[in-house]
């Protein structure tokens, strides 16, 4: 019988480096909005249909700025955070509802990025919460560094400038109250400053 104790360290481990990487008092390096978005890439995991999503060609690794969207939510999330998960639902439904509205399909995106996760957590946390969207691991904690190491959950509201270069614009720390208020916001946001969007 294989021992529980490894995966039992593993996840103490885990929570205690949350801990000391943002989950603590203050962030150690706050993003100041209007911010550059870092130019981050990730190990492959995802699959043909969450590549296909974002607009990625398959390759071996993954980066934020190479999805096809004008306008990208960027969550940092963990799956052994308890509040994070209370996101996944309201995370589901606006992925449906802009994949279903032909005006924001091709224009907006939705990422998870899972701090201190690795291929094997994401892929369980996925099947047991039934998640639509896009998750990408940072087991090393490289990405929530260069993201000034805020505590999850942490969604991040990135837009294209007219270089092309991706400007976070505004930020959500912790928990949405529903996906209608959250998808009533992308529109407002969608309408003032990529399209006239009208709802």
């Amino acid at each position: 019988m294989t021992s529980k104790k490894p995966v039992f360290f593993r996840l103490i481990l885990c929570l205690s480096l949350l801990c000391l990487h943002g989950l603590g008092f203050a962030e150690s390096n706050p993003v100041h909005i209007p911010a550059r978005f870092p130019d981050l890439s990730f190990d492959n995991s995802l699959s043909k249909n969450e590549l296909q999503y974002l607009g990625i060609q398959r390759d071996s690794t993954v980066s934020i700025n190479d999805i096809n969207g004008i306008f990208i939510l960027v969550e940092l999330t963990n799956t052994y955070c308890v509040s994070c998960k209370n996101n996944i639902k309201i995370f589901n439904e606006v992925y449906k509802k802009t994949l279903h509205d032909t005006e924001l399909r091709d224009n907006i995106k939705i990422i998870s990025i899972a701090i201190g996760n690795n291929n094997r957590e994401v892929d369980s946390f996925k099947n047991e919460h039934n998640i639509l969207y896009p998750i990408v691991t940072d087991p090393e904690f490289a990405a929530h560094k260069a993201l000034g190491e805020p505590r999850v959950p942490y969604m991040m509201y990135v837009r294209r400038d007219a270089k092309g270069e991706l400007l976070i614009f505004k930020i959500h720390r912790g928990v949405f109250d529903s996906a209608d208020i959250l998808m009533n916001e992308i529109k407002i946001i969608y309408s003032e400053h990529f399209n006239c969007y009208s709802f």
